[in-house]
């Protein structure tokens, strides 16, 4: 009794165990979207090498152009401007090159300056011509004037202008009043034709021609209009509205009429004022001065191409002197080029036989830009190689969904071992056959599960029978296994 208490058994001791672990197989579609993941995992990566790449041949972009800009300070160091003198205390490599550069803007100097004197003679030229229509345009002009003052004189003394005159004036004055006139009577229009003619009562006799010959209407009709017309004041109201659609249109007609006759009062004006020009020689005289002007605007414009040429000449010539001519950067950039074309360590030997250290200080630094030209092409170079394998494993992750896709293993009734991890080794994968080696586990780890017609068929027919068709289905590989599983469904009918 006392041993049998000493062991005590729980009632119920499976509460305390872990439930086993039910193993879930991966679908085909699911290992299928992994494989799409990674590879465009491996895309991203090879196009982020690919701008890693890019920022090297920047970089090695503008440590080429500070090694330009570094010899060719180097350069005019060495010729610091374009004179015999510079040139004979400069490399003797370079000389020949520099006096030939050098006689060259000499001679076209000497050519600038031809142009410069042809330029200047013809600008002096036309200013003696505009200097001289000047005077002769000015005294033109005051004999205009003493010709003007004869004309009007001769025509205050001609009594039919005196008269066509006053009849202007007062034409004028009239249509100027007929204009306000009319200028009123379109406001007042303007005004008060919308109340007439937004009311229904006023609008319907005068629709009807209430007291004109064509209203027709008899008996109880003409008593009722006759009661309307009274009781809105109609025959008051149709005078005042003919009034104003009527009284401005009349105006506009009597102020044209007007206008005409004043224009032919101006004609007759005119006339008058041609004959006393003509006889006084005044319309001759005004063809001379107009023929001046145009002669003058003539000379101005020549002047100011003869003044733009002059200055564009002194330009070239002020820029031939400055120490940064045209000439003198070829010079420096066939210095630079010479430089480029000799070792470093000569250039330093060189700067060291010179007493000044500025050629020295120029030198150190392009051997330290050259130093990071280096170590950055190094650098370029193993990124390269990293993105041409980036690319063969972008490649054969490629290969490999397409294999994965020619095997069937995309569809749903594929099934892989959970122990299957595709992301992983393909993050890792550093040369393509690590991507090569994964196709193996993943054929080992792939099985068939049964369809939907497998499972219809399990139902109904005997289980040998669905045995045969299913072996047949499995043991063919690829696209014949659906050919097999028809086989065997033929057979099935067939018994």
């Amino acid at each position: 009794m006392v041993g049998s208490d000493s062991v005590a058994t729980p009632q119920h001791s499976h509460a305390f165990l872990s439930p086993p672990r039910l193993a879930m197989p991966l679908t085909g579609p699911t290992v299928h979207q992994q494989l799409l993941t990674a590879y465009n995992q491996a895309a991203a990566k090879l196009e982020q090498l690919r701008s890693q790449l890019g920022q090297f041949q920047s970089t090695q972009d503008s440590l080429q152009n500070q090694r330009d800009e570094t010899l060719r300070s180097l350069a005019q160091h060495y010729l610091p401007e374009l004179t015999p003198e510079a040139i004979q205390e400069t490399w003797s490599e370079v000389r020949p090159s520099m006096s030939e550069i050098l006689l060259r803007k000499q001679d076209h100097e000497r050519r600038l300056h031809e142009d410069l004197e042809a330029d200047t003679h013809g600008r002096e030229t036309q200013e003696a011509a505009l200097s001289q229509l000047n005077e002769t345009i000015a005294a033109a002009e005051s004999k205009q004037q003493e010709l003007i003052a004869a004309v009007e004189q001769s025509l205050r003394n001609n009594p039919s202008f005196v008269a066509l005159s006053d009849r202007a004036a007062m034409a004028e004055a009239a249509l100027e009043r007929a204009e306000a006139n009319l200028d009123e009577i379109s406001q007042d229009a303007a005004r008060k034709l919308p109340a007439y003619e937004e009311c229904n009562l006023f609008c319907y006799l005068k629709d009807r021609k209430f007291g004109t010959p064509e209203y027709a209407h008899r008996g109880f009709t003409r008593r009722m209009d006759r009661w309307i017309a009274k009781l809105n004041n109609y025959h008051e109201s149709k005078r005042n509205y003919d009034y104003l659609t009527t009284t401005p249109e009349t105006m506009r007609t009597i102020i044209a009429e007007d206008r005409d006759a004043l224009e032919t009062v101006m004609e007759e004006l005119a006339r008058h004022r041609d004959d006393a020009a003509a006889e006084h020689g005044l319309d001759q005289h005004l063809r001379e001065v107009r023929a001046l002007n145009r002669q003058r605007d003539a000379t101005l414009k020549d002047l100011d191409e003869w003044t733009q040429r002059c200055e564009l000449t002194q330009a070239k010539l002020t820029e031939l002197e400055t120490p940064q001519c045209s000439y003198y950067r070829e010079a420096i950039e066939l210095f630079r080029q010479m430089l480029d074309r000799t070792d470093t360590h000569e250039l330093r030997q060189q700067a060291r036989r010179t007493p000044e250290i500025t050629d020295d200080q120029i030198v150190a630094s392009l051997r330290g830009i050259e130093t990071r030209m280096d170590q950055t092409e190094l650098s370029s170079n193993r990124h390269q190689e990293e993105m041409m394998e980036q690319q063969q494993i972008h490649q054969a992750i490629g290969r490999l969904i397409q294999r994965f896709r020619a095997s069937g293993y995309e569809q749903a009734r594929c099934q892989f071992s959970d122990m299957l991890d595709v992301l992983t080794p393909l993050d890792r994968a550093r040369t393509a056959h690590d991507v090569d080696d994964l196709w193996n586990s993943i054929r080992r780890m792939q099985s068939w599960g049964p369809t939907a017609m497998d499972r219809v068929t399990n139902v109904a027919t005997h289980p040998m029978t669905q045995v045969l068709v299913n072996a047949m289905a499995h043991a063919a590989a690829g696209a014949m296994s659906e050919h097999a599983r028809r086989a065997g469904r033929r057979t099935r009918r067939r018994r």
